[in-house]
């Protein structure tokens, strides 16, 4: 009787030091990209390692130059209009982005523009650039 009792401690606490080390530390290097170019709207969403934040943003920030999105521990969701009018919405937090430019209300140049910058938020993930 002990023996069943020590058995199923053991692998109770084996089985949520496994849920822990799987669902807290492990998930450095992971990226999921998702980019879906429609008629009316360009969409891009991306996940990837919290501590990249930062170096996504500082890319951001050069891209969409003058205007920029202060880098804090908050999160950005806004839909913001660029210098050169630009319009796009943007939702970021830790690890998370999420970028939407509606065709219909913007110029050829600026779906071109916030496609280039998503392009290399793509590669800067990838460790490309």
């Amino acid at each position: 009787m002990k023996t069943s009792f020590y058995l199923t401690a053991f692998c109770l606490v084996s089985l949520s030091i496994f849920l822990l080390y799987t669902k807290m530390g492990n998930n450095t290097g992971n990226i999921a990209i998702a980019v879906n170019d429609a008629e009316d709207t360009y969409r891009f969403t991306a996940s990837f390692d919290p501590n990249a934040t930062p170096r996504v943003l500082n890319y951001i920030n050069k891209n969409v130059e003058p205007t920029n999105f202060e880098i804090t521990t908050q999160r950005i969701d806004i839909t913001t209009r660029l210098n050169d009018n630009t319009e796009f919405y943007i939702k970021e937090s830790p690890g998370e982005l999420k970028v939407v430019l509606d065709k219909r209300r913007n110029p050829h140049a600026s779906y071109l523009r916030i496609k280039r910058m998503c392009e290399g938020i793509k590669n800067l993930l990838a460790g490309k650039s």
